[in-house]
């Protein structure tokens, strides 16, 4: 799993500010980011987070975010985890 774009930590603090934790339909997440991303870019994005688990799916085309701190947890582990096995191998 590679680390988030800068485009795509400006699409995730944007979804986060305005829906929080609460569920959002995909129509209104793309509105929103409209002024900012194009159509396909958002949709692009938003498929991405739903594939690495940043974005939740609760419904047909309703998602949610999962907070910050839950989302590092997940990826600062899995990475740490390739470190050390990594570092073992190469002594």
């Amino acid at each position: 799993m590679r680390w988030l774009k800068k485009r795509e930590v400006v699409i995730y603090y944007l979804l986060e500010r305005k829906f929080g934790v609460n569920e959002f339909n995909l129509g209104e997440a793309i509105d929103y980011l409209s002024p900012y991303f194009s159509k396909k870019v958002a949709l692009n994005v938003i498929r991405y987070f739903y594939k690495t688990g940043i974005l939740v799916k609760t419904g047909e085309l309703r998602y949610r975010v999962i907070p910050w701190e839950e989302y590092m947890l997940d990826v600062s582990f899995k990475y740490l985890r390739r470190r050390a096995t990594l570092r073992r191998r190469i002594r």
